[in-house]
């Protein structure tokens, strides 16, 4: 197994930059594996990504350096063993809203005695090195990143950071938003303070702080605050900027 270079850099409290993959396709993988960034994170919660897709995009991105991680579909066991034994290096998991839950992710995510794994690593301990290696090291070098996306999640902060074994917390603010009424404004004053709040606990409790951003002036600004983790743009992001800019360009040929 190799060396987690996300999970080193968040324990040095070093900022890594991560982008989001959406589309199922191989060769995007790919393109996208060459993009230098820290981490990448496949998306299967709000992308049309089967398990088969999911195992093709995952070996397309075998050669890259970043670090892989799967935002899975659901906090549930199955989905969390299915993304590892495939070769994630670390999961992203959405929905946190208590201590409870984030044990149950850590434990999932863990082999015994830390936690409750179920043992098949198909394919991710044939990757680099041997089946021993990759047993003897997956609980150092897994990532376990729970996402706090409602007020529920918010309100539990305090219990959920101190959950032994969560190698960071990611707030997701759209879902935030969301619930706490500002679908149509993200950026509201009460979601801020929300994010800042999760921050803050972060922070005092020594875990690395990520947001979801998605602008570089955001990701500036919350890096200003502390935060360890952010995300720029995405696959499908990437189109839509270049059709804009192609579109403008058509515009003013004429």
């Amino acid at each position: 197994m190799r060396d987690n270079v996300l999970l080193a850099r968040l324990r040095n409290r070093e900022v890594s930059v991560a982008s989001f993959l959406t589309v199922p396709d191989p060769f995007i993988a790919e393109m996208m594996g060459q993009s230098q960034m820290d981490a990448l994170i496949v998306d299967t919660e709000h992308s049309p990504m089967t398990t088969e897709q999911l195992h093709s995009v995952l070996t397309a991105l075998h050669p890259t350096d970043s670090t892989v991680i799967v935002r899975v579909a659901d906090k549930a066991d199955v989905y969390i063993k299915q993304a590892l034994d495939l070769g994630a290096e670390g999961v992203l998991v959405p929905g946190v809203s208590s201590r409870a839950e984030c044990e149950a992710v850590v434990a999932s995510s863990l082999y015994a005695p830390r936690g409750s794994r179920g043992f098949g690593p198909r394919r991710a301990s044939r990757l680099h090195g041997t089946r021993a290696d990759y047993l003897t090291r997956a609980n150092d070098n897994v990532a376990v990143i729970a996402m706090v996306e409602d007020v529920a999640g918010v309100d539990a902060i305090e219990e959920i950071v101190t959950v032994d074994g969560l190698s960071a917390i990611f707030v997701g603010v759209g879902d935030l938003a969301v619930s706490m009424g500002h679908i149509l404004n993200p950026g509201a004053v009460e979601v801020e303070e929300a994010v800042s709040a999760v921050a803050r606990s972060c922070a005092s409790h020594n875990v690395p702080f990520g947001v979801f951003t998605g602008t570089e002036a955001a990701a500036r600004q919350w890096i200003s605050r502390g935060a360890l983790l952010v995300t720029l743009g995405s696959d499908l992001g990437y189109v839509d900027a270049g059709i804009t800019r192609t579109r403008e360009a058509r515009a003013n040929l004429f």
